[in-house]
């Protein structure tokens, strides 16, 4: 069956973002789908859904666009990753997970397709040196209308 709801295209997208490695090492040392600010395991992934929108396609299907942001937040300092491994991370978990939604197009069959539409990075000192990123992600479905 395939999936039309948040919670499970929130619930495909973390597993996607959970599975990814790289040498067979995790690439993300946490991945959350809720707001949260106090991780132990970088680089980190929170997945937040922002909106979406739909459009009737005839009187039996409506055609939905779930959008998704994917923030990415790698540590560094002088106990923790330098700027240069901190760089390092973040560039090889931005590419994984490119090349993952890139090669899932439709998240295993689940939706009709996975659109990394645009991403953003930067650098942040407040409360500590962040390297961050940010992903928008749509997710198309076709979802029956039982009206």
């Amino acid at each position: 069956m395939a999936s039309s709801t948040l919670a499970e295209i929130k619930a495909l997208i973390k597993t996607k973002l959970q599975d990814l490695k790289i040498g067979g090492i995790a690439v993300f040392g946490e991945v959350l789908d809720y707001a949260h600010g106090d991780y132990e395991h970088y680089p980190v992934a929170i997945i937040t859904p922002i909106g979406g929108d739909g459009e009737v396609i005839d009187t039996h299907r409506i055609e939905r666009t779930f959008r998704f942001t994917v923030k990415l937040y790698q540590e560094q300092s002088h106990v923790g990753k330098t700027p240069a491994e901190a760089d390092t991370l973040m560039t090889a978990a931005a590419d994984a997970l490119l090349i993952a939604f890139d090669q899932d197009k439709d998240l295993g069959g689940e939706i009709e397709i996975v659109r990394v539409v645009d991403f953003d990075f930067d650098f942040k000192v407040a409360a500590g040196t962040f390297n961050f990123a940010t992903f928008n992600i749509n997710c198309v479905v076709i979802v029956p209308n039982y009206v």
